[in-house]
């Protein structure tokens, strides 16, 4: 019988399609694996292969900023002007408001709406980075130092602190160590806590959301407010009776930040501007930063 052979160029043609249905059949792994049509290319997936392109392992990128360094500043925030003597409550209307502070020795009751010192500091401020970090959380309060909850206590018919600085997703504790009723209303939140005794109750990210100042208010006792600033991240003071504060543990690197400056409305009472202060070679060119709220009586 008569048997059919191949020519030379029908058998390259028969390698050709082979090849191609072969070529055809090869898995994303196969490519990747010696012998395969992507091995050794730019983004090859091989899964055994370690810190190749594609696992994940590649190097971390060097210009993410870092979040805390040992740079410091201080400064001051004064009042020009003559501004109001402080001035004692009237807090007659509520006898069991009396009887506490004179149980608790805390004496009476002085304002707290604009405190200003011998030397003309101004007392609960809020001082504040508002541009140019990164993104922080509530658990970077402790990280830098502060509390890891804050807390705000009813006691002799007075908040307590009187000002507050808060992240939006931080835990707040709100207590009454008073024998008797009070309440905490924030109407930017359509809040109303009732406490008729001693007592305490905390809220998980309660100024979630919310930004800058937030008033908090007592119904029962009328005087009492207390102001919470929700800040951004945990680069912030709160000045005490001399004015002074001192900012720590920002980022080693070079960069320019915005310091801003909050104090409670006062209609007579004008608020300074914003200021940039730089960091180079690990320290603030511009040295201290003095704040001027200018009191028109």
């Amino acid at each position: 019988m008569k048997m059919d052979c191949f020519s030379p160029r029908s058998a390259v043609a028969a390698a050709v399609l082979l090849a191609l249905l072969f070529a055809g059949c090869e898995t994303k792994k196969q490519a990747g694996q010696p012998g395969g049509s992507q091995f050794g290319k730019k983004g090859s997936t091989d899964s055994g292969s370690s810190g190749e392109a594609g696992t994940g392992d590649g190097p971390v990128d060097s210009s993410a900023k870092e979040k805390f360094g040992s740079v410091s500043f201080a400064g001051m925030v004064k009042v020009t002007g003559t501004a109001p003597s402080p001035v004692e409550l009237d807090i007659s209307a509520k006898p069991e408001c009396g009887k506490q502070r004179q149980a608790l020795e805390l004496g009476g009751l002085p304002a707290e709406n604009l405190v200003v010192g011998p030397g003309g500091g101004l007392k609960d401020c809020i001082v504040f980075i508002s541009k140019g970090l990164g993104g922080y959380k509530a658990r970077d309060m402790v990280t830098y130092g502060h509390p890891a909850k804050v807390v705000i206590d009813q006691k002799g018919c007075q908040y307590v602190p009187h000002v507050f600085a808060v992240m939006a997703d931080q835990e707040v504790v709100i207590k009454n160590s008073d024998p008797f009723l009070h309440n905490v209303s924030i109407p930017t939140l359509s809040f109303n806590l009732s406490m008729p005794s001693v007592g305490e109750e905390s809220r998980t990210r309660f100024f979630n959301r919310k930004k800058g100042s937030q008033a908090c208010q007592c119904s029962v006792h009328p005087w009492m407010n207390a102001y919470a600033y929700v800040v951004k991240n945990p680069f912030f003071a709160k000045t005490g009776s001399d004015g002074k504060f001192t900012i720590n543990k920002l980022p080693d690197a070079d960069g320019t930040y915005t310091v801003e400056v909050w104090h409670e409305k006062d209609r007579k009472l004008k608020a300074p501007k914003a200021q940039k202060i730089t960091v180079k070679d690990g320290a603030v060119v511009e040295g201290n930063i003095v704040f001027e709220f200018t009191y028109k009586g």
